[in-house]
């Protein structure tokens, strides 16, 4: 057994152990949109705001976008900071282990429980409050992909920089709330000054909750949006791998 997938399966045990992360990771993306579809009158109706386009639809791709950085802002720092915190990373310097393959490992539990949770989101919205299914399912998929990458890029460098568990937390969580706010969780994108939909462009989540919309009802995500999860991914990805540090 290869030492990539000895670390993937003790990190999924860990995971499974964390009931908060779990929850908010797995569940609470699917909950929420149901939460907004239910509660909030008109929600499922044709709204003149956003040229006729109901508030479910657009929220669809923003509560998947809400999981994946949840996920990569909110579970993976403080994860690799505790591991930093109490002297593991130290002791796992003197074995052969590369700071990728712990990256790695950390970075497909992450991504299998995001993934399940966007599917998770797609069958409330399609079930409950007949979303049509993505139209583009490829873009779609490679939409939302990047912006997974680019997600847990930005959490592991938080984690593989802070030095202890709590500042993990607030550093993750003082870049995960203006993720959201910029990605249309509080204002729909559509109604956005121009301002802020430009800011919100040059955002990974921004970028990655525009293009999976675009892919869901029917566009292509332009070049720029994907061009912009691209770099985050890659670039922050690099940045990581080169500032980790063992203690």
């Amino acid at each position: 057994m290869s030492a990539i997938t000895k670390l993937t399966k003790m990190e999924t045990r860990l995971f499974l152990r964390e009931p908060i992360s779990l929850f908010f990771g797995l569940i609470f993306p699917a909950l929420l949109l149901y939460g907004l579809g239910s509660l909030f009158p008109g929600f499922t109706d044709p709204a003149t705001e956003l040229n006729g386009a109901r508030f479910i639809d657009v929220y669809a791709p923003v509560a998947i976008g809400f999981g994946t950085a949840m996920l990569g802002l909110s579970s993976l720092p403080p994860t690799l900071a505790t591991y930093r915190q109490f002297g593991i990373l130290r002791r796992l310097r003197t074995t052969p282990l590369h700071p990728a393959r712990l990256l790695g490992a950390q970075m497909i539990v992450q991504g299998s429980v995001a993934v399940i949770s966007a599917v998770a989101v797609v069958i409330v919205a399609a079930v409950v409050f007949e979303v049509p299914l993505p139209q583009r399912p490829l873009w779609f998929a490679l939409s939302f992909l990047l912006t997974a990458l680019s997600m847990f890029a930005t959490g592991l460098l938080i984690g593989s920089t802070t030095r202890t568990n709590q500042a993990a937390i607030s550093i993750g969580m003082a870049t995960w709330f203006p993720m959201l706010f910029f990605a249309g969780l509080w204002i729909p994108r559509a109604m956005m000054s121009g301002t802020l939909q430009k800011i919100s462009d040059f955002t990974p989540l921004g970028a990655g909750t525009q293009a999976m919309s675009n892919a869901w009802f029917g566009s292509t995500p332009t070049a720029f949006e994907l061009a912009v999860l691209v770099v985050y991914s890659v670039v922050v990805g690099f940045i990581t791998v080169r500032a980790f540090r063992w203690e």
